[in-house]
């Protein structure tokens, strides 16, 4: 459905280089990465709000490189609805169909079958500046699907709600990518919606894409230090793996731990907070002893932070585990991981 090669567009000292993205029909793709890392930029260049500098952009097998942003027929909603202040709900969402000259029976069963699916049929007659956050975006959505494009570019539209309101519209945005089967890239920051709507999951960073592949891809097996850090994984060192029974020993910091991988050499490894046991009931590959130097409620888990001979190693313990153990700043604690949870991966430039 959407194809980019090699993708190269630069604006002042910032360029997107050598962009490289198979998006299938049907397909929901989510593209996470950092402030200012190039996201919109993308979207914007395949909606072509601008031309690239070099490579290719084919839109259900067509290129449209050079074709003017009104010919694409994409869908876009951005961070902000941007709704027309003087329209009412129902006319803006007739808008890009009038442009389209659609008879005028065809816009009414879409603005009605848009209008059930996203629950916003008693708003039709609203002045849009009397919607609240939510009902705002549900009104983009419904305006860019009206005229039924290719593919839905999304501009992070659940930035600006409130937790709650961002849950309902994840929601809603699952419903009609389930109900309409619409192609769908969305670009974020959150890896929430990233876990919870992408199919598939790229991570960006300054202008390039550094991985992409399933949710499951991206949060267990990072491929590098910024993709494991920028998702949050917080035990991320540098070590020296060598090939051992079932898989490798690897000493980073005087530590020596066991992992299932079976590179060699100097290796990134990284272990989510969430895989390591304080306190294990059983023996573990990964089995040390440390000093607890930090303990912090985060609500639903407590952070606790170790030091294990100046190498610093953060758990996340559950609420009842805490209180079972009550790890105390200064304790002395054991703690382990299974060798399958220490994912390894090859240094940049390695």
């Amino acid at each position: 459905m959407l194809k980019l090669q090699k993708v190269t567009r630069r604006i002042g000292n910032f360029s997107l280089t050598d962009i490289s993205l198979d998006v299938d029909k049907g397909n929901y793709v989510i593209i996470l990465g950092p402030t200012g890392c190039g996201k919109t930029m993308l979207l914007e260049t395949i909606a072509g709000i601008g031309r690239v500098d070099s490579g290719t952009i084919q839109i259900a097998g067509r290129d449209v490189s050079n074709v003017p942003t009104e010919k694409r027929n994409i869908g876009f909603v951005y961070q902000r609805s941007m709704l027309f202040p003087h329209h009412t709900v129902e006319g803006n969402i007739r808008w890009g169909m009038r442009l389209r000259k659609i008879p005028a029976d065809e816009q009414r069963r879409r603005i009605d079958k848009l209008a059930g699916i996203l629950g916003i049929g008693p708003l039709l007659g609203r002045d849009v500046r009397n919607l609240s956050g939510g009902e705002s975006q549900k009104v983009a959505l419904a305006r860019a699907l009206a005229i039924e494009p290719p593919i839905l570019l999304l501009d992070e539209p659940l930035a600006p709600l409130d937790p709650p309101a961002r849950e309902a519209m994840r929601g809603e945005i699952l419903k009609i990518h389930r109900e309409l089967d619409t192609t769908i890239l969305h670009v974020t920051h959150d890896q929430v919606t990233a876990r919870v709507l992408g199919k598939k999951v790229g991570v960006m960073d300054n202008g390039r894409i550094r991985q992409f592949g399933t949710a499951d891809d991206i949060f267990e097996r990072p491929n590098s230090e910024f993709v494991a850090r920028f998702i949050g994984i917080e035990n991320v060192y540098r070590g020296v793996a060598r090939t051992a029974a079932e898989g490798s020993e690897i000493t980073a910091g005087g530590i020596m731990l066991r992992s299932r991988s079976t590179l060699s050499g100097g290796v990134g490894l990284c272990i989510s907070p969430e895989m390591i046991q304080l306190a294990p009931g059983k023996q573990l590959p990964n089995l040390l002893d440390g000093c607890v130097r930090e303990v912090a409620d985060r609500g639903s888990v407590f952070r606790v932070s170790i030091d294990v001979k100046g190498v610093p190693f953060t758990a996340h313990v559950s609420r009842c585990e805490y209180e079972l153990n009550r790890f105390g700043i200064g304790a002395s604690v054991k703690f382990g991981f299974d060798a399958d949870k220490v994912h390894c991966f090859k240094l940049d430039g390695a």
